[in-house]
């Protein structure tokens, strides 16, 4: 797959260095919506986007680095999707500040923000970074319940980039074989009023401040996680590895205890089994028990008219299975079928990605829910409310 291989602009002295690069997305699909339902007022759509980054680095000295992602998107207005689900399309929680959204017809959007903007300062030893950076603390792919922070849906195919929020972030390396993570984030308000949806400034109810313990012992990297995150105290813990040489292991999961009455308290739990095979051939299988879900499709329509419907899965237990290979240097393909033991809604989704050079690709994704649609008295089911998609994007590095 293609590489950023240099920077546009590169400066370098005898103690420091910046440098300069880019990457372009252009992409239009077609999407039909479910028909006869409460949620969708077309049943079919067109989408389109055009993104541009600007990505800047530098460093002075061998202990201080900045780096910054400043993103323009255009592309068509999402058609109403279900709220607090992960295919809601939610801005992420971070200041309103850097963040600008301007609607020119009823259809398209344009947005203007920065992803990332920090400066870190360390050595082999100690590293301390301030500003919008991107955090995660997952080990497995498709259900993160570790990734508090804009984690990426299962079906999203493309994660070259992770959206930042803002944070302070300190890595201790204790040894060659562990080390210790400090993550202070900061919350917002609510704020209709803003392009982003969130305040400008910090709500200190939210703060966000975790600790994590990493060590490898034998095969395994084993972990262990706790905190507040917003209105939540959590313990987690997380591991991953090779049994035998031959089988990946990953696993992570916390229990949160709420501090407000209308939330839950429960154990979100994902684990992951995977293996390549010589000719490239990956096979992965992956299953989530989400405690804080619903136990049914009723409860979710009862929580949409009393509009409290928490975000994130509906449901309470998934499985993902995975397989993807490379059937050349410059092709390489994907298929990915979700189902939620729930509701037996399903969907699965085929991504294929062509290299047209170093430094651009061509990337096909299909998705297509196996499920109930939602009618007038009910969304049916979770996956039910997902569109039939097609889309073809362009992509530039440079």
């Amino acid at each position: 797959m293609p590489k950023v291989l240099w920077a546009f602009y590169e400066s370098e002295g005898d103690n420091y260095g910046v440098s300069l690069r880019s990457s372009f997305n252009a992409g239009i699909g077609l999407a039909r919506y479910p028909e006869d339902n409460f949620i969708y007022e077309d049943q079919d759509g067109i989408l389109w986007n055009g993104d541009f980054r600007l990505l800047f680095d530098s460093y002075i000295g061998d202990y201080f680095r900045a780096e910054a992602n400043v993103i323009q998107n255009i592309r068509s207005t999402p058609v109403l999707v279900l709220p607090g689900s992960r295919a809601a399309q939610q801005e992420v929680e971070r200041s309103a500040i850097f963040f600008r959204q301007q609607h020119d017809t009823e259809n398209t959007q344009a947005i203007l923000a920065m992803d990332a903007g920090n400066i870190s300062f360390g050595n082999e030893s100690n590293e301390l970074v301030i500003g919008r950076q991107p955090i995660n603390l997952s080990v497995t792919f498709y259900f993160t319940p570790n990734d508090f922070f804009a984690p990426f849906a299962p079906q999203n195919f493309y994660r070259e980039y992770k959206p930042g929020v803002d944070a302070l972030r300190f890595e201790r390396r204790l040894g060659d074989l562990s080390q210790f993570t400090l993550v202070g984030v900061l919350g917002y308000y609510e704020d209709p009023g803003s392009d982003s949806g969130w305040s400008r400034g910090p709500d200190w109810e939210r703060t966000t401040l975790l600790g994590r313990f990493t060590k490898i012992n034998g095969d395994f990297e084993w972990g262990l996680l706790g905190g507040t995150v917003s209105n939540l105290t959590v313990l987690g813990a997380s591991l991953q590895g090779e049994l035998f040489h031959w089988l990946g292991i990953r696993a992570e999961g916390h229990y949160q205890e709420t501090w407000k009455d209308n939330l839950k308290d429960g154990l979100e739990l994902s684990v992951g089994l995977e293996h390549r095979f010589v000719s490239s051939l990956t096979v992965r299988l992956e299953q989530m028990h989400n405690g804080l879900g619903y136990s049914s499709i009723r409860e979710v329509d009862e929580a949409i008219m009393d509009s409290t419907l928490r975000s994130g899965y509906l449901g309470r237990d998934y499985t993902a299975f995975d397989i993807s290979y490379e059937f050349s240097p410059l092709l390489a393909g994907e298929f990915l079928y979700l189902h939620s033991w729930t509701d037996s809604s399903s969907s699965f989704s085929l991504y294929g990605v062509y290299s047209l050079s170093d430094e651009s690709e061509l990337a096909l994704t299909a998705s297509l829910p196996l499920a109930d649609g939602p009618d007038q008295n009910s969304i049916n089911s979770e996956f039910g409310v997902l569109p039939s998609r097609f889309t073809v994007e362009y992509r530039l590095y440079f």
